[in-house]
């Protein structure tokens, strides 16, 4: 009974990280290695998995540290850009959520092309 909970749960991380990863924000990759992570304390597959994308995460890291200053800097204002404007088109397409705060609702209709 608790492996098929725990099959269960690291399960449902990983289709919740997969339904939200186009989502700004966190979600998406650390769901699903979270998911992976539940997985791999019952099961040897997903241990073994777990493994390579540590491995992976590893080498990426090792090799990002070896690129030059000024690569990393326009890498991460890059992504920053991009998440900016994922959210900005977003706001646009979707509109704000209906569930915020007035602070925050007065904040967006200040931003050109966000509608309430």
């Amino acid at each position: 009974m608790y492996r098929v909970v725990v099959g269960c749960v690291g399960a449902f991380l990983i289709l919740l990280g997969a339904a939200t990863g186009w989502l700004p924000g966190p979600g998406g990759i650390p769901l699903v290695l979270a998911g992976l992570a539940v997985l791999a304390s019952e099961f040897v597959w997903a241990h073994r998995l777990l493994k390579r994308a540590r491995l992976a995460l590893h080498r990426f890291t090792r090799w990002a540290a070896r690129q030059p200053r000024w690569l990393r800097v326009a890498g991460t204002l890059g992504t920053a850009a991009c998440v900016v404007g994922g959210v900005y088109l977003w706001l646009v397409v979707l509109g704000p959520p209906t569930v915020l705060p007035s602070g925050a609702q007065a904040f967006l209709d200040g931003i050109p092309g966000v509608d309430p």
